[in-house]
């Protein structure tokens, strides 16, 4: 049992000489996060206007390169936006690099208590190949011949690695940049401007989530590790969007998602109303999902309390698990010194090594 006073008693140092650079770069993040919320809505806000309700103004809009007057009077107020924008931005990343110097100590020393045998490198980030190969946080353009080059954008470093028996894991912090969403829908009008708008907007919108995620497509962790089974091809499971809301239509939405392989109907009903399937051979995922490794997926769901995705790939198992305020790293919401940020941080720890054991994976249904 890990003895969290002692090691608290023994960083409280660290955590009071970072508490007030949190504050600071909370502070600084949260604002220039509005700003950049407020330039994106008006970049659509304007235009959408002066089309929908005034006909004079978009004559006086398309005249405006006659009178330097009125475009200076329209442009000085979005470079402003984006001036004072770039100056908070430039603070929060200063005190952002002062934090994680501090934090990368605090880390190091818990880590080293927690799992021992476990290597964590704070500088080293989950490779965006990695990402894209797993196809779970990224979209392939069926337009861009050269996939390689349609890739997401890790924001986010940290990554620890060991074996729990015979299994070999890897998991690390992400925060992806990149499209979330079908391509398709980027030839629709601003369509690329509400989503960037969203990306910023939905960490305001419900209390699960974080402003940690702002701007970001995905923030939690993302995990490879040794499977127990062989196989050729590739299979992916993903939360089910639709099936709760609009029940027997979900299945031919689903089935027309262009992103992805054959749509695989399961068995379990329970794990149906959890996940959808594709895979590019419809046997081998029924062998490769046992009705036993279903019912365990979806107690490791409820266990965690996020969203999860899945794929099996090249003989391995990649995850990632949904978490707003990240991992790998301390809670910023969170005061270091007088929350139990530190329990927080090993639930999270234990939360991911245990992937091995929730879902059985030391057990080998093949041999060498």
């Amino acid at each position: 049992m890990v003895d969290f006073s002692s090691i608290k008693k023994q960083l409280l140092p660290l955590l009071e000489k970072a508490e007030p650079l949190r504050k600071k770069y909370r502070r600084y993040k949260t604002v220039s996060s509005l700003f950049m919320l407020l330039f994106l809505s008006s970049i659509i806000v304007l235009p959408l206007l002066s089309y929908l309700f005034s006909y004079n103004f978009i004559e006086w809009f398309g005249g405006m390169h006659q009178n330097e007057i009125w475009l200076t009077s329209l442009q000085m107020p979005m470079f402003f936006l984006i001036g004072v924008f770039y100056v908070i931005y430039a603070m929060a990343n200063s005190q952002k690099r002062k934090y994680m110097a501090i934090e990368k100590e605090i880390l190091e020393t818990l880590l080293e208590k927690i799992v021992p045998t476990f290597h964590f490198d704070a500088n080293k980030q989950i490779d965006v190949l990695e990402i894209a190969n797993s196809e779970l946080l990224s979209q392939h353009n069926p337009f861009v011949k050269d996939q390689s080059l349609n890739q997401v954008y890790n924001m986010n470093q940290g990554v620890l690695s060991g074996k729990v028996g015979s299994t070999s894991i890897s998991m690390g912090n992400v925060k992806t940049v990149g499209l979330q969403v079908s391509p398709y829908l980027m030839y629709i009008p601003f369509y690329a401007h509400i989503y960037m708008t969203y990306t910023y907007l939905k960490p305001w919108l419900t209390k699960e989530k974080s402003i940690d995620e702002m701007g970001s497509g995905f923030t939690g962790m993302f995990a490879t590790m040794d499977f127990n089974k062989k196989f050729n091809g590739t299979t992916v499971v993903l939360p089910d969007q639709y099936e709760k809301r609009i029940g027997y239509m979900a299945k031919t939405l689903q089935s027309m998602n262009l992103g992805r392989d054959q749509l695989v109907n399961m068995e379990d009903t329970e794990f149906e109303n959890e996940f959808v399937v594709y895979s590019t051979d419809q046997t081998e995922a029924r062998y490769i999902l046992s009705p036993s490794l279903m019912q365990r997926i979806i107690a490791f769901k409820k266990k965690v309390g996020s969203s999860v995705l899945m794929s099996f790939k090249n003989d391995k198992l990649y995850m990632a698990v949904q978490l707003p305020h990240g991992f790998l790293s301390l809670r910023q919401n969170q005061n270091l010194v007088t929350s139990n940020v530190l329990e927080l941080f090993y639930e999270d720890i234990t939360m991911a090594i245990g992937i091995v054991e929730d879902l059985n994976l030391n057990t080998k249904i093949w041999k060498n």
